[in-house]
C-alpha cells in the first residue's frame, strides 16, 4: 500500500469490509437483493427452486450458486458465471471450498468461512474492497453479495453470490 502522508495524490486500497445491504452500491447487485427480498416474502429467505436463470438474466454472469454440504461444513461450487471466472483467474465449478484451498492456499478457507457466516447466520452479507489473492498476486476490487436460500426458515441449503470487480484503481474510483 502507498504511503499517503508521503505521497498524498495516491489511491488508498481499502480493505474487504461487511457494508450493511442498504449500502449496496452496484446495480446488479441491488437488482439480486430486491429479486431476493422480493421472493422471500415474509420468510428469512426463497427457496432454491423459486429461482430460475430467467430470473437471474440481468446478472447471471456475476452469479455463483453455491450447495451448501454436511450441515455447513462444505461448500460446492455448483454454477459459475463467466465474469467470476475472469475475475478468479480460474473456474471452480464443481470444487469444493477444499479442493480450491489447495490450488489457492487461504482463498479457499476465506471463502468458506464468509459462506458459513450467511449459513449460520440465516441472512444476506454485503461485502465491498479491496483484495489480493496471496498465491496468485491478483488484487481486485469488489463488491459481493452472498444470500441465503433454502427450503424453509431454518436449513439455508444454497447460497446465490452475486459479485461485481474492478481491477485497476481508476475503474475502481469510477
Amino acid at each position: 500500500m502507498p504511503d499517503v502522508e508521503q505521497n498524498p495524490g495516491s489511491f488508498v486500497r481499502p480493505p474487504t469490509k461487511r457494508v450493511d445491504a442498504s449500502e449496496i452500491q452496484n446495480v446488479q447487485l441491488r437488482k439480486a437483493f430486491d429479486l431476493w427480498t422480493r421472493l422471500r416474502g415474509s420468510r428469512l429467505f426463497p427457496a432454491r427452486s423459486e429461482i430460475s436463470p430467467r430470473d437471474l438474466s440481468d446478472f447471471l454472469r456475476n452469479t455463483v450458486l453455491v450447495r451448501v454440504l454436511d450441515g455447513g461444513n462444505e461448500f460446492q461450487f455448483r454454477i459459475v458465471g463467466d465474469a467470476i471466472v475472469l475475475a478468479q483467474g480460474q473456474s471452480f465449478q464443481g470444487l469444493t471450498t477444499a479442493e480450491i484451498e489447495v490450488r489457492l492456499p487461504g482463498y479457499g478457507a476465506m471463502v468458506k468461512r464468509a459462506y458459513q457466516r450467511i449459513q449460520g447466520e440465516r441472512k444476506p452479507l454485503v461485502l465491498r474492497g479491496w483484495f489480493e489473492q496471496g498465491t496468485t498476486q491478483r488484487a481486485f476490487f469488489h463488491e459481493t453479495l452472498g444470500l441465503p436460500l433454502g427450503p424453509d426458515d431454518a436449513t439455508v441449503d444454497h447460497i446465490l453470490v452475486v459479485a461485481v470487480y474492478a481491477f485497476s484503481e481508476e475503474d475502481a474510483s469510477a
